[in-house]
Parts: structure tokens; sequence; C-alpha cells
């Protein structure tokens, strides 16, 4: 195991680096804009949302004509559309779509240059395309401005973003030409290259921004083609860098730059060891060091890294304090990752085969000291943009897009909306929507859109539209409310960790059921369900899954349930550390724990998750779909008294590999990415394939009293 050694983290230190933490946690959640509330009239009451209808209308034409009806409350319409729509009268009311570039989301738009293809394989080669991509005719023209300029991986409102130091391609063809000619003078001869652009059929998007990159970089003196494939195919040839260049986007699976880092930055290398010192003098650097192979100034630190050991002759820059970052290189890993490399999987999207780099991506997962990771977190971003293999076209900010009879409609930056939390006018366009009998009414959301969900188990699902329905349909460990980006309790109801930060501690909710809307029954939910959900997405690892969310962080194996009073011997005899909306502690209690949360209510035992090392956004984690918890009974079923006792009720969760398979022949899978049950405020009413999603409000939601204060609504 690759481990992180940070100078001089004592008790106290760790103690005063875990409130830095949720210091720059609650001054990012400041730092991001809050929206206006929508304007409409005011409304006498609100009606609660009791069902949500999901119907898919792929052509746009047909879809945008229902939305301008009132069929529809919020519906999918490509940016070029957004000026079209905006304003048109529906009744008393309008449809309101408005750009709101104050407000950055998290998604980006980027150009892929394989620098393993000639004649990307050329720093100089990419850096002259690089200066000749009409950017903002992109997000003019293609993006119809719901996209901002970008230039490094991580994005705006990011811990790690920053402007320092790096490389701002804008388009220059003067530049571009310039940096042309300097290579011809040294023999390069652009017209005996061929530079292939492919994008994925069907998506106007990139279609366009493929022919434009065509007609500029053929400026250059290149031949430029562009091919299109089906999406299978195009993810397979994108998966095996098979391409010279192609168009994606990237949505993050949760709010951390890691997940920037890794799938991009990260050059595919593995370490034996790793040792992070900071404030380390310019004569000291030999005393961690045997070389140095990266130098990186920083907007604080300047971050040195290299082969761990002695005698390293450091002659860099000393105006700032020094960050050093020693390895030890898994070598047999390493050239196996490089040999036949994976797109996000054995090395990243940037394609750069650095041991350094990698080292850099590496360690920023395992520091906790929050401004020593921002450093070596710039330190990667400032680094990978200089080498230009990704080509930032944008970064999306917040379109808000809804009839204007939707009121306290908003815009999460690392989730999605709940209808529960959103309500309409009572006097709302009424009208029929031709599915199931349903009509759009105040009490019925109702949303036009296209795709569809991968399946409806969280286990498998790792897309966006799969990741809505379970964000209505299922509860977690934790959640975010509304914009926040803070973890809060959901089903559990207080967390800690150990001392050392490798083990996490969830208290659960006592009286939540889940609903089994297929059978009419209801479960207790209890620790041994947050555990075997979490352990089995794991043991399933279903292809394209997103288990190794899981799996990278947590030795699920090793983790197991605990009981309430054992939690209380431990904190009692060790002491735990915990932290929640801005404050930290360390508690020596139970009680002294949910006192810290204010939680006063019944609680159903306690998981603890075995971490593989201390990584500070692993809250994140479990907002996500993959965190979602299901009955063990119901999935298990007749398995399930054997399995609890085989497992001796979740101490031993191994055991439940006798139960659950690996892939997708497995029974729980066969079961719950059809029918799926309920833990969140609705559940899967209804659907058929490709054409709607019904889902209705959970009558047994635990939270249920949130709508009466809301709506004057009891189930």
């Amino acid at each position: 195991m690759q481990t992180t050694k940070s100078k001089g983290l004592n008790k106290n230190t760790l103690y005063a680096v875990i409130i830095a933490v949720i210091l720059l946690i609650v001054a990012v959640i400041v730092l991001l804009p809050k929206g206006p509330t929508p304007s409409g009239p005011v409304a006498p009451a609100r009606p609660f949302h009791k069902q949500i209808l999901y119907v898919i209308v792929n052509d746009e034409g047909t879809r945008i004509n229902m939305y301008k009806t009132g069929v529809f409350d919020i519906a999918a319409v490509t940016p070029a559309r957004w000026p079209d729509v905006n304003n048109t009268k529906v009744g008393n009311f309008t449809l309101h779509l408005v750009r709101r570039p104050d407000k950055p989301q998290l998604t980006i738009q980027y150009v892929g240059l394989n620098p393993m293809k000639e004649p990307l394989n050329i720093p100089e080669v990419r850096q002259a395309l690089a200066y000749a991509v009409p950017y903002d005719v992109i997000l003019k023209q293609v993006f119809g401005g719901l996209y901002t300029r970008l230039y490094t991986i991580i994005p705006k409102g990011m811990p790690g973003y920053t402007e320092f130091g790096i490389n701002k391609y804008e388009y220059d063809m003067n530049k571009a030409q310039q940096i042309m000619s300097q290579l011809k003078a040294k023999g390069f001869d652009p017209s005996k290259y061929v530079i292939t652009i492919i994008y994925n059929e069907g998506n106007t998007a990139r279609q366009q921004i493929a022919t434009l990159l065509q007609q500029s970089w053929s400026q250059l003196g290149f031949k430029v083609t562009v091919e299109s494939y089906s999406w299978p195919k195009y993810l397979d040839l994108v998966d095996h860098f098979q391409y010279q260049v192609m168009l994606l986007g990237w949505i993050p699976d949760y709010f951390d730059p890691d997940d920037y880092l890794m799938p991009f930055v990260w050059g595919g290398a593995e370490f034996n060891n790793l040792e992070v010192n900071s404030n380390v003098a310019p004569g000291d650097v030999g005393k961690y060091l045997a070389n140095v192979n990266m130098t990186v100034e920083t907007e604080k630190f300047i971050v040195v890294a290299g082969e761990k050991g002695t005698g390293a002759k450091y002659t860099g820059p000393t105006n700032k304090p020094i960050i050093t970052i020693g390895y030890v290189v898994d070598w047999d890993t390493t050239n196996s990752n490089w040999a036949n490399p994976v797109n996000m999987v054995t090395l990243g999207t940037g394609g750069l085969k650095d041991v350094a780099l990698s080292a850099l991506c590496k360690a920023a997962q395992r520091i906790v000291d929050p401004t020593i990771r921002e450093a070596v977190l710039q330190a990667a971003t400032i680094y990978f943009n200089k080498q230009a293999t990704l080509l930032m076209i944008g970064q999306q900010i917040t379109g808000e897009n809804y009839g204007s009879w939707v009121h306290d409609m908003y815009y999460p930056v690392a989730t999605f909306a709940r209808y529960d939390l959103v309500w309409e006018d009572p006097n709302a366009p009424v009208a029929d929507t031709g599915v199931a009998g349903v009509k759009n009414s105040p009490e019925t959301m109702v949303i036009g859109d296209i795709g569809w969900p991968d399946t409806f188990d969280p286990a498998k699902s790792y897309e966006s539209f799969g990741w809505e329905i379970f964000w209505h349909t299922y509860g977690k460990l934790v959640t975010m409310w509304k914009e926040d980006t803070e973890p809060i309790p959901e089903l559990s109801v207080a967390w800690a960790f150990s001392k050392d930060l490798t083990e996490l501690y969830f208290v659960m909710r006592g009286n939540v059921k889940a609903y089994d809307p297929w059978n009419n029954k209801t479960y207790p939910i209890t620790a041994v369900d947050a555990l075997f959900s979490v352990w089995r997405a794991v043991r399933l690892n279903l292809p394209g899954g997103p288990q190794w969310m899981i799996d990278s962080y947590i030795d699920v194996n090793a983790s197991s349930v605990m009981t309430e009073s054992e939690l209380d011997n431990l904190a009692k005899t060790n002491g735990l550390v915990t932290f929640y909306m801005g404050k930290s502690a360390e508690v020596h209690s139970l009680n002294e724990l949910l006192s810290f949360f204010k939680y006063s209510g019944p609680t159903a035992g306690v998981v603890k998750f075995k971490l593989r090392f201390p990584y500070v956004p692993i809250l994140q984690i479990f907002v996500t779909g993959v965190g979602s918890i299901i009955p063990m009974q119901y999935a298990l079923g007749n398995n399930y008294q054997a399995a609890l006792a085989d497992s001796n009720n979740g101490r031993n969760p191994a055991a439940w590999a006798k139960y659950v398979g690996v892939g997708e022949d497995d029974p729980t899978f066969k079961l719950l990415s059809t029918k799926p049950v309920s833990t969140g405020p609705y559940y899967v009413a209804d659907y058929k394939e490709d054409s709607y999603i019904l889902l209705k409000y959970n009558p047994y939601y635990w939270n249920a009293t949130l709508w009466q204060q809301l709506y004057g609504f009891k189930p």
C-alpha cells in the first residue's frame, strides 16, 4: 500500500488540520454564488408534487412544442434554441430559459490530443494547435453561451483552481503560425501528416466543433480529416487511445478536484511509497530526494518531486516555501499500465506517461492539510496545462430552464434538484401528457427529456439520468441541501473518524423503512443494509460501473457493522474526531457525538468503513448514486437470513460473497435493475423503456414531516 508522511503531523497538528479542512469547505460554499428567487406571481398556497413524470421525446421540435403548450414544466432544449424559447407565453406564464454566467457549474468540454500519436507527440505541434482553436466561436455558436472560457483541468469553484503560471491558450493564428515556422526551420513538414478528428455520430455540437477545427488547423499546413462513429465504437476508440484527436465533456462524479486529476492528469505510474514534506529549506531538499524530476511554482509554494532518497541538488526558485514529494516507483504495475493503456483506468486521458506528474496526483489524494494539498493540486494543474494534451474549451454555467409557474427551482453544482423541494403556482397550466393517463398539474412535475438510464441498479448505473432517478428514489448515508456542497446527515445521523483518519463510522438513523412497490412491502433499514449496499457494488464489479469510487478508497471486506455500545466504548477508550458544519471536535462517547450533530432520536446500529488511506473527500463519495442504500432483505430474498447469520450480522461481510456473484448474471442485479425499491422521497411506480418513467411519493419516507412543514401535506 502506498503511504504518505507529512512532516510534523502530531496530534495537535492533526486536529488543527481537520479544522482547516472544514474552514476551506465552508469558504468554498460561501464563495459559490447564490441565485435569485425566480420571479412570478405570488402563490397563495404551495401544492406538493405527488408525482414526477419523465417523458422521453427525442425529437427536439416536438419536445419544444410540448413545452410551449404547458405539457412540460421543464424540458431539455439545446443551447442554440434558448433565445427562441425564452419568454414564450404559456397562458398567464412564460418559459424561463436564462443563462447565469455568475454561477459556474462543474461540467467541462475539451479537445483531447493523443501525445502517443504522431505528430501530436511533439509538444510544439500541440501548442500550435491550441492557439488555432476558435474558442469564442465555439462557445457562442455551438454552446449558445452556456459555457464560459476555461484554461485548466480543475474548473472554477473547485479547490485547486488557479490561473497562476498557466498558458492561456486563446485563438491566435499568428502565434500558431509562428510556432509552426520555428518547427519548419528544424525540418518539420506538416504536409506529411494527416490529423484525424473523431466524434460520436448524432452529436451535432461535436460535429460543428470538428468542422471548425478542421478549417482552422488546415491553415497550419496539416491535412485534417473528420470521422464519426457510433457511440459504442467511439468509446472503444477513446478508451484504448486509438485516436489522434477526440471531443468529449466531463461531469464530475463528486465534489473534489481528485475527480479531475485522476481521470485526466494521472500519468499511469504507481508507487510503493510516497512521502510529502512541507516547509523544506532549499538546502535540505537533498535530505528527502535522490534527484529532482519536477519543479513547479504555485501561488504560495514551490513543489519539488523526485525519487525518494538523499543527495539531490536543488537549483530551482527559493522565493517561496518548498514542498517535496519523494516517491518509490512500482515499476511492475507502472509498466503494465503503460503497455496497453486504458483511458481513465491505467492512464489519464491526457495520455502523458509521466512518473513525477503521477506522484503529484497520488500524493494529493493522501494529503490531509488543505493548504499543502491545494499547492500540490495547483502544481499538477500548472504542469498539465503547459503540456497541451487537453485543450479546454469551456466550463458550463448555470442555465435556468423552467416554466415561470415553477417556484424555488435551484441548481446544485454537484448533485441534482429534488422536485419535492420545488413547487408550482396553483394556477399552473394543466395539460394532458398523453402518457399513462397523467395530466400535468400543480401536483405533478413533468419533464421532457432525452436518453434513458443504464439500469435502475445503483451498483451499475453510472450516468446522469440514472443518478437523477436515484437522487429521488434512494436515501444515502449523507446528502447535500440544495446548492450547498457540504455533506449533511441523511440515513446516518452522525459520523466520526479514528484519530489516524483510516476508519469512518456512521451512526444509522432509526425507524427508516424501505418501500417495495412491486409487492407493497416495507423493510427496516439498519447499519447492515448500509454496509451491504456499499459492499455489493464492489462485489458485483459490473462493467462500466461506479464501483471504483468505493473500492479505490475503502476495503469493504475489512469494514463491519458495530453496535452503538461498541462505538461508545471505542470513543471512551481511544477518542474519535469528527467535523460538521464548519466545526470539528474530539468526542469520547456516543452521546457526545450525537450531541455534536444535535441529534436525539432513535438509531439503528453503526457501520464502520475501513479506509485504505486517509482521504479528505471520502464523505463526498457517499453522496453519489453508488452510495444509495437498498434493503438487503429485498435484494437477497429467501437467502437473507442465511446471509445475515453467515456474516455474523454484518461483522464479516466477506461471507456475503456466497450469496452475491460477480457480473450481470447475479440475481440481485437482475432484480434491482428492473424492479427498484425506495429509501428516498419517491419510488418508481411505472416505466416504459425509452418512453417514460413515473415516480410517486413514498408513503413511508422517513422525512415526510418536511412535506408537512413546506406544504401542509401529510402522507
